[in-house]
């Protein structure tokens, strides 16, 4: 196995790709506490209209956690946190997958009816997305 170094260039995609993985890995810790019945800060999450969620949003809860761990490990494998081939492109094509998703989780939380959802989360995903897509535009 041959380590590449890390240049000057990729350091912003490597500090993106930090951000977003830790993002990522919080929410899905909060997906997965909602999933298992807990309801602590539903108030931000599913519109703001739940004080605890049905058999159906918690199953949603548990596939939205699986889809932020694999959404940071693509990311941190685009930074080049380990070596990898990527002979499918998964990294690449899956980090520009996220630019797209974020931006319209992004757009979403920003026409909702939510206060919180409108001026917490649409930022906040907003960010997330440019910071995919400094991910994806690097080399």
């Amino acid at each position: 196995m041959r380590l590449r170094r890390v240049t000057i260039a990729a350091l912003p995609a490597r500090f993106a790709a930090t951000i977003v993985a830790t993002a990522f890995i919080v929410v899905a810790a909060f997906e997965i506490f909602w999933a298992l019945g807990g309801s602590w800060g539903l108030s931000g999450a599913w519109g703001g209209g739940h004080d605890h969620l049905s058999v159906g949003l918690r199953v949603a809860s548990a596939f939205a956690a699986v889809l932020l761990v694999a959404g940071a490990i693509i990311v941190l494998g685009r930074a080049r946190y380990w070596s990898s081939t990527d002979r499918f492109g998964i990294l690449r094509w899956g980090t520009w997958a996220l630019v797209g998703v974020m931006a319209l989780s992004a757009l979403a939380n920003f026409v909702s009816s939510s206060s919180s959802e409108r001026f917490q989360n649409g930022p906040v995903a907003l960010l997330l997305a440019l910071l995919c897509l400094v991910v994806a535009s690097a080399s």
